[in-house]
């Protein structure tokens, strides 16, 4: 009898290197994110100030991010994983020993701990996600895509608990120290990935002439030249950016100021918010296999943008009009399960664009449009951090969320104008 396809990755010791290693930067990245942002509200008390903070890895994304592709294109990404792990370990080193030995956290180290950190990351990524072809047979790819898909969930759950959990007991010190133990076993795990010869592919290194700042510019206009023959996929590449700068900030920014700042909430109340969330994570790609229609997932990108749209819309109405007349712990738990609603909603969301841009968008263009899209969705996270900084300092919290309301509403109607473009160019 032949052994299931899952059965046989989980005893594949390259592959759950590879897995464990990952996930473990993802932990690593996560804690950290989450500590950094209740260290700086606490240390500032501004969420414009923490927005900042993360809107500064615009710099090396925009900067790097085909310069990385290229050389995941052309160079063995299983060492680039390596190496960018070793990076990310000596980099955590070298702020932990200033923090406990020279000079504690502030602003402007903060600012260069972020900014080095999304460097390492943006070489990391291309390189990682190009790897597993290496690791596994080509018909091993999908599944085990699908499976190590599934840590993103398990990293948003364990994240909060393990941060919230060093913080409290150790300060920002403590979660220095779990994140750079957690990059080290990443990085030594990583020393037992091995390549797959059978699924390893030669390079033309005629090509390799790409890796300039001119073959990075040229990638770009000639992805942007080609959208004229192919008007819908200007749409198409919006999806991103719009759910970024109207969603992304709420978890980011907006949630960690309405807890920590407005509410007064413990660390640990925080983290509940921040695992809940996680657990919704991890059930949503689960779900989206019964949500989404193989042959027409723009349903389901129109109910989830419209649904995301009135859950917000309903929040925003709650915390304005019960704010007086309730005790602090109910418009906790409520935005906590709105919230929650919303990663569900928005996971659907995303799985339903990813396969839009998959199906819908020419093979022989998808590559030039994905950097596109990456370009356009790096650059539109910390705008919306920023401006949901501006907000949550400035405004109630209910305003926030009505922003992100209208702004789903917006996108509704480009969803809806986009399909119905795509349609009529089909049938033409």
């Amino acid at each position: 009898m032949k052994e299931n396809i899952y059965i046989h990755l989980l005893k594949h010791r390259s592959f759950m290197a590879f897995w464990g290693s990952t996930t473990l930067l993802r932990l690593a990245s996560n804690i950290l994110q989450f500590a950094l942002a209740i260290y700086v509200l606490d240390l500032t008390g501004s969420a414009f100030s923490y927005s900042t903070v993360l809107s500064v890895i615009i710099l090396p994304r925009i900067l790097c991010s085909s310069f990385a592709g290229y050389l995941a294109d052309y160079k063995d990404s299983i060492q680039l994983l390596r190496r960018g792990t070793l990076s990310l370990t000596a980099l955590m080193a070298c702020f932990f020993a200033i923090h406990s030995f020279a000079l504690s956290l502030n602003l402007p180290l903060i600012y260069a701990l972020v900014i080095s950190l999304e460097l390492c990351e943006t070489f990391l990524g291309p390189a990682e996600g190009k790897a597993l072809i290496f690791i596994v047979n080509q018909e091993e790819i999908a599944p085990a895509s699908k499976l190590s898909s599934l840590d993103d969930g398990i990293v948003e759950i364990l994240s909060p608990v393990i941060g919230a959990l060093f913080y409290s007991s150790r300060g920002i010190t403590g979660v220095l120290a779990i994140t750079l133990f957690a990059e080290v076993a990443a990085f030594l795990l990583s020393l037992f990935i091995r390549q797959n010869r059978d699924t390893a592919a030669s390079v033309d290194k005629q090509d390799f002439s790409a890796l300039s700042l001119s073959g990075t510019y040229n990638a770009y206009r000639e992805a942007i030249l080609c959208l004229k023959n192919y008007p819908y996929i200007i749409g198409i590449i919006m999806f991103a950016p719009l759910f970024n700068f109207f969603v992304s900030p709420l978890f980011s920014v907006t949630a960690a100021h309405y807890f920590r700042i407005t509410m007064q909430a413990d660390v640990d109340m925080y983290a509940m918010f921040n695992t809940v969330l996680g657990i919704s994570g991890l059930i949503s790609p689960f779900l989206a296999m019964f949500f989404i229609s193989d042959k027409d997932e723009c349903k389901a990108l129109k109910r989830g943008t419209a649904a995301g749209a009135v859950v917000l819309l309903c929040l925003s109405c709650f915390l304005y009009f019960a704010k007086n007349l309730l005790s602090p712990l109910i418009p906790l738990l409520t935005v906590t399960a709105a919230m929650a609603l919303t990663t569900a909603i928005v996971t659907v969301m995303n799985i339903a664009a990813s396969i839009t841009v998959k199906k819908r968008i020419p093979e022989k263009i998808l590559g030039r449009v994905i950097s596109v899209i990456q370009l356009s969705a790096a650059i539109s996270i910390p705008l919306g951090q920023l401006c949901f900084g501006l907000f949550a300092d400035k405004l109630p919290v209910a305003a926030s969320y009505l922003l992100s309301s209208m702004g789903l509403a917006l996108t509704l109607i480009m969803i809806i104008r986009t399909y119905r473009s795509l349609r009529c160019m089909r049938k033409k």
